[in-house]
């Protein structure tokens, strides 16, 4: 009946999460198929999606409005995506889900750092430095997604 979206930090273990969770429940579980639905929906690539996701506000968007539309393609194919019941959704689109629809529960996953670097370090074979450095990035790029549709953190 319900649709549950996960919204995690880089090396959280957000997709084992997901995937666990849809399994014990039965339920769909869906993430890439967002963006990959949006690309084909309304030729646009997938990376364009992404940054629209990840990037900084350009000031040329100002002009363009190109996050603006990026942004309501997403939101359109979350919709579509999510309109049946019993899924779970892990990604940052997740926040595109209207507030008001009660039945979508909605989770935040992070760990502490130095589980993440920990994590990034096994996984990846990079340095706790490079690991460090990356997840600045990663939380930055989720601040300033949650700012642009918010104005407020990731983790609030």
């Amino acid at each position: 009946m319900p649709v549950i979206t996960i919204f995690s930090a880089s090396y959280c273990r957000g997709d084992e999460v997901a995937g666990e969770v849809a399994r014990r429940l039965g339920y769909e579980r869906i993430d890439r198929e967002v963006l990959e639905w949006a690309s084909e929906e309304f030729a646009i690539s997938v990376e364009k999606l992404v940054r629209a996701m990840r990037g900084a506000s350009s000031v040329l968007d100002k002009f363009s409005r190109e996050r603006e539309r990026c942004v309501a393609y997403i939101k359109a194919a979350v919709g579509e995506k999510l309109k049946r019941d019993d899924v779970v959704y892990h990604g940052l689109a997740g926040h595109l889900l209207p507030r008001d629809i009660t039945h979508v529960l909605r989770v935040c996953l992070v760990a502490n750092r130095d589980y993440r670097v920990a994590l990034a370090v096994e996984r990846e074979g990079m340095t706790k430095r490079a690991a460090h450095r990356m997840m600045k990035r990663d939380d930055e790029n989720r601040k300033r997604w949650t700012e642009y549709l918010f104005e407020a953190g990731p983790w609030d």
